[in-house]
């Protein structure tokens, strides 16, 4: 093979290259959801849900386990349903009973969260494939993610740097891939899962939803959040996008 035709061929593989590496880079990625939806605190049987829109129809879905909800001047009801519940807690309505007020707090954020899942769409570049759920994590999401139960909590994570600079996480226990436990000096308990991965934004990088189950060590609080995180550069910080 003389020198030209050399050339020529090596060119023509170099461009082939670049081209498949671009095809690679702008490929769709489809969303992942974790298996475990949190829909046992609804339904008998798990629901199996295999894309964004199914999100939107399992709130909907009739409960198997209804839900009493009060109301100082409207009285109770008996709700059955995701957008019901969503409804009526926008209007006023808290738990029937008070021993039940986590509980509800915890249904809504799930209702919230599945509404959110939603909306995820395929993407087609993602900054957080090295993300672990683990005490480096911590130290890079927002100051958000700590437990706030008191005025203080909340003072002291406005000038906090991240979730482990606000809580001084002490200890993290992965239990899979997707979910860990994190304790902090003042006695929190926080389970983290990864529930979701995609396009929330529509800016086409990877957006994942978190979603937090607090406790306090040996005491009866509880609560639940959902974050939506992400990041738009290698090594840029991870962005809160929103907290519910």
């Amino acid at each position: 093979m003389n020198k030209k035709i050399q050339l020529k061929y090596l060119i023509f593989i170099f461009a082939s290259l670049i081209n498949s590496g671009c095809n690679a880079a702008k490929s769709d990625i489809k969303p992942y959801f974790n298996t475990n939806n949190q829909s046992a605190a609804f339904f008998e049987k798990p629901v199996v849900v295999g894309s964004a829109k199914d999100f939107l129809a399992i709130r909907e879905k009739a409960w198997d386990f209804p839900t009493d909800l009060k109301h100082k001047k409207l009285g109770q009801k008996t709700v059955s349903n995701c957008l019901i519940l969503n409804k009526l807690i926008n209007e006023g309505f808290t738990a029937a009973k008070a021993y039940d007020h986590a509980f509800v707090n915890a249904q809504s954020t799930i209702c919230s969260m599945w509404e959110l899942m939603g909306e995820f769409k395929s993407y087609n570049v993602s900054f957080m494939d090295k993300l672990r759920l683990n005490k480096d994590f911590s130290a890079q999401v927002p100051a958000q993610f700590a437990l706030l139960i008191s005025n203080d909590d909340i003072k002291k994570a406005a000038s906090a740097a991240s979730w482990d600079d606000a809580s001084k996480i002490k200890d993290v226990k992965s239990l899979n891939d997707e979910q860990a436990t994190y304790y902090d000096r003042s006695e929190s308990i926080q389970r983290l899962t990864l529930m979701a991965k995609g396009d929330y934004n529509a800016d086409g990088v990877e957006d994942r939803l978190l979603y937090m189950e607090n406790s306090v060590e040996g005491g009866s609080y509880s609560s639940a959040k959902a974050y939506i995180i992400t990041r738009i550069t290698a090594n840029g910080p991870i962005v809160l996008l929103k907290e519910f």
